[in-house]
């Protein structure tokens, strides 16, 4: 278990830091949301027992998907160790001298990690953790779930914020974007400034990763990597439906609910079939 631990933490100082901030960001907006948020809706606002059940089993839900999220991009290896390569560079693979071994293709050599991912996307600096072959799925679910909890937190969490802020006015949105500032200054105390705090994350939260998910959309759609769509390439691109196959694996109607749901992928990550080479299983 202790090895497991150890293989997971992040090894560079910047992806420490940001993993640590993601954890204390999530528990300090559950916390927000079920001891702060939702007691006041229900003694201010008259918001029903029944309600705030329902919210407390969503929070739970959005919270364990997220952190078994977050558990299983870092848990579940992506790249080329422990793969068995050819020593013979066949077509359309490359050598790399970095690792010194043929990789393959849509594979590329992280120097954060040190070696190269199966079908790399990108490093995710609050993982640790290169994104490819095996681990997007859950990365793609650990993005949806960390959005709907931002969106749902800012949702509900902003009229708190803004009762707490007063009227509407220039000065007062200053303090509702730089409400450290006004705690340094004295001008908040420390509950003011947490939940203005946390509302203001969260609203900001949601815009990021609104454009994180539209832009991992086309990835999706596709069936491309980053690098792939910078390139123009669409090669592997075998309709929307195969292309959901590829990335959520056997059972991708489900596995998206879920990273504990098993979804094993179509391949290996060493072979990609390509636009060209694919035929539809109504075609046969």
């Amino acid at each position: 278990m202790d090895v497991i631990l150890q293989s997971c933490v992040p090894k560079r100082t910047l992806d420490k830091v940001m993993f640590v901030y993601m954890l204390l960001l999530v528990h300090n907006v559950v916390f927000y949301l079920c001891y702060i948020v939702l007691p006041w809706r229900r003694d201010t606002l008259g918001t029903s027992d029944l309600t705030v059940y329902l919210c407390k089993a969503w929070i739970l839900f959005l919270y364990v998907n997220i952190i078994g999220g977050i558990w299983k991009v870092m848990l579940v290896s992506t790249t080329t160790r422990g793969v068995i390569l050819p020593s013979t560079l066949k077509p359309g693979w490359f050598y790399c001298y970095h690792c010194e071994t043929n990789a393959p293709p849509r594979s590329f050599h992280c120097g954060i990690c040190n070696i190269c991912v199966l079908k790399r996307d990108h490093h995710c600096i609050y993982t640790g953790r290169c994104i490819g072959y095996y681990n997007y799925r859950f990365y793609l679910t650990l993005l949806m779930y960390c959005l709907l909890l931002a969106i749902f937190t800012s949702s509900i969490s902003l009229s708190l914020a803004w009762e707490m802020l007063g009227e509407f006015s220039a000065y007062n949105l200053a303090g509702f974007v730089f409400p450290l500032v006004m705690f340094v200054v004295g001008v908040f105390d420390f509950y003011k400034t947490y939940v203005v705090l946390i509302s203001f994350v969260c609203t900001l939260f949601s815009l990021m990763l609104s454009g994180l998910a539209i832009w991992h959309t086309k990835h999706v759609r596709h069936n491309m990597t980053a690098h792939e769509r910078l390139q123009g390439n669409q090669s592997y691109d075998l309709g929307l439906t195969e292309n959901l196959r590829q990335i959520f694996g056997q059972k991708w109607r489900v596995s998206w609910i879920s990273p504990f749901i098993s979804s094993p992928l179509p391949g290996g990550g060493l072979e990609f079939p390509t636009k060209e080479s694919y035929e539809s299983p109504k075609d046969l």
